[in-house]
């Protein structure tokens, strides 16, 4: 081509050689047949991006890409070196891939992914849910490889085909190759293709799989020059293929959103933008509707289809109304284009498609998988899948793992095969919905929730102390957050007839304790008080009244806790459930020791105590053993504390109780305080310590150890390493425990730390601050600090003097919470 010539002489020969419009080409290359003009007029310059759009779309080689944009841009000697066959004298045409009415929007990697494999793998197969965009993908990655193929690029549609037997014919036909008399059309379709170097796009194959999978074995098989990429929603399971999986569009987080120029990159955001200004010109991303168009792109799982879907309705809703409207999905992402498969016209009739292919026992398990909320594992899913109407196990049902593989390879449920965890389970939200709307009409829902419910009771912790949770049990219940959720919400109406969520309420809270969402776990325990199960449940009613107890002990609400521990305890004993009377008199007994009632501490405990030495239940007598150890030691009995704690050790260790050992340890610690022996102490928190920081261990054993560390480390004068442990300690407390007694501990040991750095005024302060809380919540002193503190007290006193003394005491005790924290972790 010659330099001289201009690019929009160039632009108008390429355009006219292809036999478009000029707005034909507009529409393909994403711009207004306006800019077309002035750019074939050289009245303006192409974009970058549109530059690169018309090098996609006027099929300019690989290698001559760069000096086209240069070209575009202005630069005449750039000009690449190909000029179109005159209109008139076309050649005939290599491929029929359709035109592209619509701009293609992001994949860039995949298709490199996709490019690679085909080098490299004679058939690869493009699967993933409806909508996904499996067609257009394909129809992208082939445009660009038209050189790489000089006897042609053929697109087979096998939507419209019924009927396995006519899918040779059809690909024939596609070819230009006709029957032979006498001949199988498969015989000829190979011969044809036998000398080819072609690629052949075979589009929808999931409906004709097995037809699909015989061909595309024959023609390769014949061919050594021949490649097929192939979509369907599932894999040809041919030898040699290379299945390739269409991951949804990236779309922003909701919840965590990024910067406006950061959510404008993310594809899906991309799509539902350009869709959008294409029903109404002036939309725009803003400040004012980048969350909701997040929230429409995030709830539509970033499939193309339903994005393209929420888009058309934006000449009629804002997004806002749109994203409202997702939970009723089916109903408002219909009126698709005219033109486009039936299938695609509506969200609910591309689900249609894919759940009328499967066996009734695959849509079985589909519909029942949809009680899960987030991920679920397989042993969850046999165990709330595989059952027959009448609710025993099934007889005539397939293997659940069998099923579940299908449906994986469907396209229908994704697996995520984690590192350590193994592998787990999901549904698109708008497949679970699709899904629960059969199980809705089935009149399985409620029997399939009971079971959903039912195991996840069963993979709950046991009813023992918050405190006594293990990070392995958090973890666990962290993992399967969501269905313990869906579990609750379920047992809040009145098909919970079991009782169900009461016990799962009241184990799950803590984990929302350990997490700090008090304020949630507090909510449930409380709906779920109130509920229909509470009243026909007294068993389970009780420990639900235990944990509440149980958590507003650990907060401070002492008054409270005590009438609802009050009530667990007639409960049981109405009910004759020793064990559960047992239980509730440990935290009735906890809790009287932590407002200093020593007597009623102790003869709750000992009561508990004899109660589970009676059921010899040794998990029990270990959690009292604790208990009642720490209560003697507030009475300064360190002879008894000893003597009960060495058991608790030497028992939890037989067990296996790490976190029984752990507190053991602490209270021993205590202990040796209490004798003088700072250095015993010393070295029984940090093994306490060590234990609680071991993975499986729990947040409130390690706020706990690093404050009885920073007590002892008082007590040496050791100012530094005090102020280390007391402030990591004051963290904890604070975030993610809410334990309004723990902080009043750290607050007044940090008074301590204040003196040994000579800065009595801060000291009185803090002191004033930390028994303005234990006194608002009527909890005790810390263990075993009372002879330091009151050495301390003394010495600020002495150096202020008691006026000054008193005042900046009494500044202290105006102080909210969060004032008094602040001033604690301050470094003096």
């Amino acid at each position: 081509m010659s330099a001289e010539r201009s690019f929009g002489d160039w632009l108008r020969q390429h355009r006219r050689a292809l036999d478009l419009t000029q707005e034909e080409l507009a529409r393909q290359v994403g711009c207004s047949a306006i800019t077309l003009r002035k750019l074939e007029a050289e009245e303006r310059r192409p974009s970058k991006q549109i530059a690169e759009r018309l090098a996609e779309v006027l099929n300019v080689p690989a290698g001559e890409r760069a000096d086209f944009l240069r070209f575009a841009r202005g630069d005449p000697f750039a000009a690449p070196g190909m000029a179109p066959a005159p209109a008139e004298h076309a050649p005939s045409p290599r491929h029929n891939l359709p035109l592209q009415l619509t701009s293609f929007i992001g994949r860039e990697q995949e298709i490199e992914e996709i490019r690679h494999l085909l080098a490299t793998a004679r058939l690869v197969t493009l699967t993933g849910p409806g909508g996904a965009g499996k067609t257009r993908l394909a129809l992208q990655v082939a445009a660009g490889l038209l050189d790489d193929y000089p006897d042609g690029m053929w697109l087979v549609e096998l939507t419209p085909l019924a009927d396995p037997v006519l899918v040779p014919q059809t690909v024939a036909a596609k070819l230009g190759v006709r029957e032979e008399a006498g001949r199988p059309i498969l015989a000829t379709l190979t011969d044809y293709l036998r000398h080819k170097t072609a690629l052949l796009v075979v589009d929808n194959c999931e409906h004709l799989i097995l037809a699909c999978a015989q061909l595309a074995e024959a023609m390769l098989q014949a061919s050594p020059d021949l490649r097929l990429l192939a979509t369907s929603r599932e894999a040809l399971q041919v030898s040699g293929e290379q299945s390739f999986t269409i991951p949804p569009l990236l779309s922003p987080d909701p919840h965590h959103l990024p910067p406006l120029e950061t959510i404008s990159q993310y594809e899906a955001v991309r799509l539902f933008v350009d869709r959008a200004q294409a029903v109404l010109p002036g939309f725009r991303l803003t400040q004012v509707n980048a969350s909701a168009v997040a929230q429409v792109c995030h709830q539509l799982d970033g499939i193309p289809l339903a994005i393209e879907l929420a888009a058309a309705r934006i000449k009629l809703l804002k997004v806002e109304q749109i994203a409202e409207r997702l939970e009723d999905r089916f109903q408002l992402l219909t009126g698709g284009s005219r033109t486009a498969l039936p299938r695609h016209q509506t969200l609910g009739a591309l689900i249609d498609w894919s759940h009328d292919l499967l066996s009734e026992p695959e849509r079985i398990v589909l519909r029942r998988l949809s009680v899960f909320a987030g991920s679920w594992t397989l042993e969850a899913a046999e165990a709330v899948c595989n059952w027959e109407q009448s609710g025993e196990p099934a007889r005539e049902l397939p293997d659940t793992l069998d099923l579940l593989t299908q449906l994986v390879n469907k396209s229908l449920v994704i697996a995520v095969r984690q590192p350590d965890e193994g592998t787990r389970f999901h549904l698109l939200e708008t497949i679970r919905q699709y899904a629960r709307a059969k199980l809705d009409a089935s009149g399985e829902a409620d029997q399939a929730q009971r079971r959903h419910a039912r195991y996840y009771l069963a993979h709950t912790q046991p009813d023992v102390p918050l405190e006594n949770l293990s990070q392995e049990i958090l973890d666990r219940m962290d993992t399967e957050h969501e269905n313990l959720l869906a579990a609750l919400a379920w047992g809040q109406s009145a098909t919970d007839s079991e009782g169900i969520s009461l016990v799962v309420v009241s184990r799950v809270t803590g984990l929302w304790w350990s997490k700090g969402y008090l304020s949630d776990a507090r909510k449930w325990l409380e709906d779920a008080l109130v509920s229909r199960a509470a009243e026909q449940h007294p068993e389970s009613l009780t420990e639900l009244l235990n944990t509440l107890g149980n958590l507003l002990t650990i907060t401070g609400e002492y008054r409270t806790a005590e009438v609802h521990l009050a009530h667990a305890l007639r409960l049981t004993r109405e009910l004759e459930d020793r064990r559960a009377s047992a239980m509730v008199l440990e935290r009735l007994g906890w809790l009287a020791r932590e407002q200093g009632d020593v007597v009623t501490a102790g003869l709750q405990l000992e009561e508990s105590l004899g109660l589970f030495r009676e059921l010899g239940d040794q998990s029990g007598i270990v959690i009292v053993l604790n208990t009642l150890g720490q209560v003697l030691v507030m009475q300064g009995d360190s002879a008894g504390a000893k003597a009960l704690l060495e058991e608790s050790l030497a028992l939890s260790r037989q067990l296996g109780d790490t976190n029984a050992f752990g507190w053991a340890l602490n209270h021993l610690g205590h202990v040796a305080q209490i004798d003088g022996d700072f250095e015993r102490a010393r070295q029984l928190h940090e093994e306490c310590l060590r234990e609680f920081n071991q993975p499986g261990q729990h947040t409130v054993g390690v706020a706990e150890a690093n404050q009885s560390l920073g007590e002892t480390a008082l007590a040496q004068d050791d100012a530094a390493r005090a102020r280390k442990h007391l402030q990591q300690a004051l963290i904890l407390f604070r975030d993610p425990l809410g334990a309004m007694y723990g902080m009043a501990w750290c607050l007044a040991g940090l008074g301590g730390v204040a003196v040994l750095n000579e800065e009595p005024e801060r000291a009185a302060r803090l002191w004033g601050a930390a028994e303005a809380v234990r006194q608002a919540i009527g909890s005790r002193p810390a263990p075993a600090s009372r002879a330091t503190r009151e050495r301390l007290m003394a010495e600020a006193r002495e150096q202020l003097g008691a006026e000054a003394f008193d005042a900046a005491w009494a500044e202290g005790q105006v102080m909210t919470i969060e004032q008094a924290v602040a001033e604690a972790l301050i470094d003096g």
